[in-house]
This record gives structure tokens, sequence and C-alpha cells, in this order.
């Protein structure tokens, strides 16, 4: 039995993959993928991985199985499970709405880890919330698999919804609060590399001062760069009179409202 498969290995199903054995957890013979891309296979087993048949052949020929496929084709792929019994075995889903409820209908027995990655993780910088049936070997062993494309923290499913604005989604946030910063220079006509590398370092670097110092208040941080009459408050009363936090909170809300309605 292999020890790792993957069914689907697009663009998350490949960044996973990446990231076991750029850091070792497996080697290439112990992995089996399955993907009915047929360019995508030419690809990997020119690589030198093994590829199953069918999805039944991986159901049937893996400890842990990544199910890395759209949620939309789950009724398709997934039935091939229903007559295997998969105790003393794992099912890790990155399939954004689907519970773990839903997941272990499909496959009997088995250790369900539900979790959402973000795009960063392409990059292993990813921010990943995870939740799972329990706590044994297994899922400790898939905690490890997405420790290897970044930060996994665990979290109860009724949160899943209302953290996605802050992991799964929140890239494209960060890169419109970039985008407009960077617009602005461009408009002032500052070189677009330049703006480019001045707005993401100083956001990547204040972001590092509140990880590196999570025992002062943000709102101290905030102050620290403001000085009484100056630069930075004339900016901020702007973003505190055209309501700023308010626009993101009801940004994070329509997010997890959104989450919620998908999962029905």
């Amino acid at each position: 039995m292999y020890k790792f498969g993957i069914l689907g290995v697009g663009k998350m199903g490949g960044a996973i993959l990446d990231g076991v054995i750029s850091s070792k957890i497996y080697d290439k013979l112990d992995i089996l993928l399955y993907t009915p891309d047929e360019e995508i296979k030419k690809k990997y087993i020119l690589d030198g991985f093994n590829f199953s048949k069918d999805e039944s052949d991986l159901f049937n020929n893996s400890r842990i199985i990544l199910i890395a496929i759209k949620p939309q084709v789950f009724e398709e792929a997934l039935p091939n499970a229903l007559k295997i019994d998969f105790k003393n075995r794992c099912v890790l889903s990155i399939a954004a709405g689907k519970n773990i409820k839903t997941i272990s209908s499909y496959f009997k027995n088995a250790t369900i880890v539900r979790a959402m990655p973000n795009l960063p993780a392409s990059i292993k910088k990813g921010a990943i919330t995870v939740c799972y049936t329990e706590e044994n070997e297994l899922s400790l062993e898939a905690i490890k698999i997405l420790s290897s494309i970044g930060v996994v923290r665990k979290i109860k499913e009724e949160e899943m919804d209302d953290t996605l604005a802050l992991n799964g989604s929140m890239p494209a946030y960060a890169y419109l609060f970039a985008k407009a910063f960077i617009d602005y220079a461009n408009k002032k006509g500052i070189d677009y590399d330049v703006a480019i590398d001045l707005t993401c370092n100083a956001i990547k670097g204040s972001m590092d001062m509140i990880l590196e110092n999570k025992d002062i208040p943000i709102q101290t941080l905030i102050d620290n760069v403001c000085s009484k009459g100056g630069t930075t408050i004339a900016g901020l009363n702007k973003l505190y009179e055209n309501e700023f936090e308010k626009a993101i909170y009801e940004c994070s809300e329509a997010c997890s409202n959104r989450s919620k309605e998908l999962g029905k």
C-alpha cells in the first residue's frame, strides 16, 4: 500500500505534492496519483510518479488519501469509495464547502481531516485551517503534510466559514489593498517596479512585526507609527472617515455568509 495518494493533481494538489517532496515527507515511490487529465498524467509519469488506473485503484491502495478535486465532481468521482472499508486510513479533503459529515458518507471508518489552504500555499507560504474527526497518528501525519506548504492552525469545523476571509479569501483582499497603493503611486509618476517593491515589502515587514510581537496590541503598533499632526495620521483619518474597518467587517461577513450558502 502506498503511504500517500492524491486524487486530483491540479494547482493545489500539485502544490501539496511539491511540498511533500521538497520536505522529504515521502519519496516518489511512496506516492500514488490519479487524474483523468492525460496531459497532467503524462507530465508526472515523466517525473517518475506512480499513477493508478482509476479512483478505485487509488482508494484501495493508499494509506492517506488527499481529495484535491472540485466539489462539483464529488458525485462523479467518489461513489467508487462506497464499497471500501477505510479503517486505519485517513482522508484529507481540501474541497471547499464539503463538511466532515459529507466526506465521511463516502469513506466508511476513515479518519477524516478537512482543510482549507490558500493560494500562497503554491509558494509554500500558505495559511491553512484544519479540523478532523479525531486526533491520532493519521490526522497528525495529515497535518504534517499540510505543514509542508505553510502554517497550519486547528479550528472547530463550525468556524470554517467565519475564518475563510482570514486565509482562503485573504489573498484577493490583500492584493486589492496593495493594488490601490501601487495604482496611486503610478498616477503620481512613480516607477511601477519601485512602487511594487516599496508597497509589498512595507506590508510584509509590517505583518512580520505583528507576528513577532503578539503580546503588543495592534493598536499600539499603529500608534507607534503616528505622530500628532503628522503624515500618517492624516492618511489614517481618511480611512476612518470612509469607514475602512466597517468595510472590512462587511467584506468578511459577506465571504462567510456565501460560504455557508454554498455548503448547503
